[in-house]
């Protein structure tokens, strides 16, 4: 069933935010505990852990995100502390998704538990959008499911936030306001130390931020700022990264016992991607990385990622890229996975009949544009290479906003530059 703030919002877009609370928890506690007991989750990496995120029952008892845990434990004796699975939850995260591609949309991953969509796209199919709204929510058996649709992805978000559990809410442009004004800034995506600020001046709802002056808010907090401001007046003209639902390319391997060998792992890990290779989606596109996960004796899991400095299917390169993140298992191991990710289209290369990519004869007989092909083919694909390890973020471009403005900070930004999405052809 879905509530919507009334409004006909007919032929207008429509972004649906599909957000399960407390996901990573939810995955890790599953089986374990209830989500109605006070449980918290600690990061993974730190020398003195910090909760991460915890239930409302242990909110009650003064546990905070940010918090140590062993204070964590001091503010509530039956506190129930998880550790940390990124394989666990990365694997439900990608259920997840899957399970909204399944019923035809494209979605944006945002992070585990939260997927973007274009509702839209799906109003014929589904009998409009509550229809759509509907069936996203019977898609998912969890009752705690939030749904939010809106004109806009953050106005979507908002609506998530505030759509009561198993029950979807759509908000139509005319009642953005309606939804936004009452709400506190902790939605914004701002860091703590501006909201600070925000809070410092006297503002505690988005209705407080949109009613300030727009040029008083560039001065005093730059593109940020005015970006913020447009946020609160329900403005978000940013479209939606969707993917390309791609099948998974895995294979997995189960030993009778639990082996710790390394070079038994080498060898089992050759004939998984001996098998990868004799996949379909091999004969057109190479990997960019390929993912190795294990299931530990004793319970938990272990995942490691090596990105190609080339992409290929030749599986003797894939066993051995993936062979120094076998040396970092943890303990024996029960299952093995091998799978590939980031996919390019393969292209073949013009080889010199004397070796290499050309004689010195031949390199200085090209003019100036030629050669400055070749250098950009090896800068593109060293780009592609940094991205895929690091981010699409990993890469910046210098973007002209107002050059003859007299602020400094308005000349230009640093955006992403995305070399990624344009060249690799699919993800």
């Amino acid at each position: 069933m879905s509530h919507n703030i009334r409004g006909e919002g007919a032929g207008r877009r429509v972004v649906v935010c599909c957000w399960l609370p407390n996901f990573a928890l939810r995955v890790i506690a599953h089986g374990v505990s209830s989500m109605d007991e006070p449980l918290a989750l600690a990061s993974e990496t730190d020398a003195h852990p910090v909760v991460v995120d915890r239930t409302e029952a242990a909110a009650d008892h003064g546990v905070e995100v940010g918090m140590l845990v062993s204070r964590a434990m001091g503010c509530c004796a039956t506190l129930q502390v998880h550790s940390g699975d990124a394989p666990q939850v990365e694997r439900a995260a990608e259920r997840f998704v899957r399970r909204l591609e399944a019923l035809g949309a494209a979605v944006q991953p945002v992070e585990p538990g939260r997927v973007l969509l274009e509702g839209s796209s799906l109003e014929l199919l589904y009998d409009g959008i509550e229809g759509v709204l509907e069936r996203i929510v019977q898609a998912f058996a969890n009752p705690d499911i939030r749904v939010g649709a809106g004109p806009n992805p953050f106005v979507a978000w908002v609506a998530a936030r505030r759509a009561p559990a198993g029950v979807a809410l759509w908000v139509p442009a005319e009642r953005v306001r309606e939804l936004l004004d009452p709400m506190t800034l902790d939605v914004l995506p701002a860091g703590a130390d501006l909201l600070r600020l925000l809070r410092a001046l006297g503002l505690e709802t988005l209705a407080d931020l949109s009613a300030l002056n727009i040029d008083q808010i560039a001065d005093r907090l730059g593109a940020h700022g005015v970006l913020l401001h447009e946020l609160a007046r329900g403005e978000d003209a940013s479209a939606l990264d969707l993917r390309v639902p791609m099948e998974t390319v895995s294979e997995v391997l189960v030993f009778p016992e639990p082996v710790g060998n390394e070079r038994t792992l080498e060898s089992a890990a050759q004939m998984l991607a001996e098998r990868l290779v004799t996949h379909a989606r091999c004969v057109e596109y190479a990997p960019r990385a390929v993912v190795v996960s294990c299931v530990l004796a004793g319970g938990g899991a272990w995942q490691g990622r090596r990105v190609l400095r080339v992409p290929t299917v030749d599986p003797r390169k894939l066993a051995l890229a993936i062979a120094p993140a076998l040396a970092q298992v943890p303990s024996p191991v029960e299952q093995l996975e091998l799978s590939l990710d980031g996919f390019e289209p393969r292209a073949g290369t013009q080889h010199s009949l004397l070796g290499g990519r050309g004689s010195a004869k031949e390199k200085d007989s090209l003019g100036d544009e030629e050669l400055a092909g070749i250098d950009d083919e090896r800068v593109q694909r060293g780009m592609r290479h940094v991205q895929e390890a690091l981010g699409d973020d990993a890469l910046l471009q210098v973007l002209e906003i107002e050059p003859w403005s007299r602020v400094p900070e308005r000349h230009a930004v640093l955006v992403p530059r995305r070399v990624g999405s344009e060249e690799r052809g699919v993800r």
